[in-house]
């Protein structure tokens, strides 16, 4: 049970429990919940307690974010599919794991650099899917490790970095 002011995922989007009330239509309790970055009061979810979508959770703890970073070399680009890259995206982008957004943002990179390699630019489904990959993602460590977002993209990148030289050296 997660009480006023708590931060949670919902969706992919790190909000905060505002309230706890009864819902007027199926009478079961519900969390109040607003977005992080809408802190403005100008968008508010209501999401049943009993969270029988499974898509309410806890924000990372750090200890979370360091074994995620750790991680980040073992996992596997997409299938490079260009017929079918979107729906590869909108698939992951519908579970509820990180892991997923980091696919999105390896396979981003990757084709990013073999179309640059190649003079040409970005294709616009990868530009549109890293980006939304990258905001999930960051916003989520942000909120974790209390940095503003840049300041976590900026850490998660040289921690990348530091490790790719570590496993170069070895």
């Amino acid at each position: 049970m997660y009480k006023k002011n708590d931060l949670v995922v919902y969706r992919r989007d790190v909000c905060k429990v505002v309230d706890k009330v009864k819902s007027d239509m199926t009478g079961e309790q519900c969390y109040i919940l607003q977005p992080y970055n809408q802190m403005d009061g100008s968008v508010r979810m209501q999401v049943p307690v009993s969270n029988k979508g499974g898509h309410l959770r806890d924000v990372l703890t750090r200890e979370e974010v360091s074994n995620l970073i750790k991680n980040v070399p073992n996992i596997e680009l997409l299938e490079d599919k260009p017929a079918n890259m979107k729906s590869q995206y909108v698939a992951l982008l519908k579970e509820d794991k990180l892991e997923d957004l980091i696919r999105i943002i390896k396979t981003s990179y990757q084709r990013k650099k073999v179309r640059a390699d190649s003079h040409k630019k970005l294709a616009a489904i990868d530009g549109e899917y890293l980006e939304k990959a990258e905001r999930y993602l960051f916003t989520e460590l942000a909120v974790a490790m209390e940095m503003n977002y840049e300041e976590c993209k900026d850490y998660f990148i040289k921690q990348i970095l530091k490790s790719k030289k570590k496993t170069v050296k070895k």
